[in-house]
Order: structure tokens, then sequence, then C-alpha cells
């Protein structure tokens, strides 16, 4: 069984593919739908896991669960802005395994955190732990010098990427200190001076 992980596949929205033309080079949105179904079951078999961030469909309830249905694996949902609509049926509720607005596993001994958007502290980020999230579609978010990755179809061009893949590129990142223990300029500056004996407060 592997483990993938995705987010914003944005089935049934038009304008994503004039937005995003690099990795949705399509004429229109039933032709990216029809894609993007071909390409998920190409790559994950029905016993595999699928985390997905956030932001699955424009779709209204019956057509997106017809569409989940035709997805490969087991799926779980971290709940994005686009969801919210889906959220009030429990029938697109029982398409997942479980349904969260955050969610943090350990995975090979690393804590991984998950939601939709990128946040600039995590949980035991300061120990060394992993932040995946979606909703940015491959823009920066000033973060990616640290481990936290963008794990959207638009971001990776993948339309899922294995979970060790992710996990292990973010692992190569800074670790992110609490936000108390990030000094600012000045505060540097002054401890620099200190250090030099050129002022003693």
């Amino acid at each position: 069984m592997n483990t993938y992980v995705t987010s914003d596949l944005h089935f049934g929205h038009k304008n994503v593919i004039k937005y995003n033309p690099k990795f949705r080079p399509y004429k229109d949105h039933e032709e990216m739908d029809a894609d993007m179904i071909r390409q998920w079951n190409a790559i994950v078999n029905p016993e595999d896991l699928v985390y997905i961030l956030g932001d699955i469909s424009f779709y209204k309830v019956e057509k997106t669960i017809s569409i989940l249905n035709q997805l490969n694996g087991n799926k779980i949902l971290i709940v994005g802005n686009h969801d919210q609509h889906l959220l009030k049926s429990q029938e697109f509720k029982n398409c997942f395994q479980g349904v969260y607005d955050y969610k943090s596993i350990k995975w090979n001994n690393t804590k991984v955190c998950m939601m939709h958007y990128p946040i600039s502290e995590w949980h035991d980020c300061h120990h060394g732990s992993v932040m995946l999230h979606g909703h940015l579609h491959g823009n920066q978010s000033g973060l990616c010098k640290y481990r936290i990755r963008d794990v959207g179809f638009d971001a990776t061009g993948n339309i899922v990427t294995l979970l060790d893949d992710i996990v292990n590129d973010a692992l190569k990142g800074k670790i992110r200190s609490h936000g108390w223990k990030n000094p600012t300029l000045s505060q540097k500056i002054v401890a620099f001076l200190k250090k030099c004996g050129i002022i003693s407060l």
C-alpha cells in the first residue's frame, strides 16, 4: 500500500485552466476532469491512501460524489475553503475515512502536520516537524526554506505525490524556530555589540 498527498484539484473549475496553464493544458473543464481522473487512477491503487488537503471540486454535491467514486484509493480530507458547500452533505463526508480541518501524523519518525493553508508556525516546528499545505497553487509563501511544502496539483504538477517523497524533500529545509526564539535584526545587532564589548546593556 502506498500513501499519497495532494491538494487543490479544483474539479469543475473553468478558470483554473486559465490561471495555471502549465499543468492544466486543457480546452475546457470537462477535458480537465477526465484527464485528472485518468492520471489519478493510473497511479493510485484501490488499497492506497490519499490525503487531500482541500479544494476538491467546484461542482455541487452529487457531481462531486460521482467524481470521488471514480477515484481509486481510500481518502482523507483536510478541509479547504472551497469545500464548505459540500460539507453539509453526510453522503459527501462518507466518501472519506476522515474529515479534518487539521491533521498531524507520525511518518517514518517525522511529525507531519497537514492543513489546507500555509502557516508560519506549526506544532513542533522547532523540533523538526514538517508542514504540508495547499491553497497557493504554486505561488510562493516565503517559507520554502523551512520544512514546509505546497503539495497542490498546480505546485507539483503531480495529481498525487508520494508522501515519502514530499516529506523527504521537506526534511532538506531548515528547522523553523518559535517566533519568540527568532530574534529581530535589531536584537541580533545588540547581541553582537554586547559580544564585542561595545555596549553593556
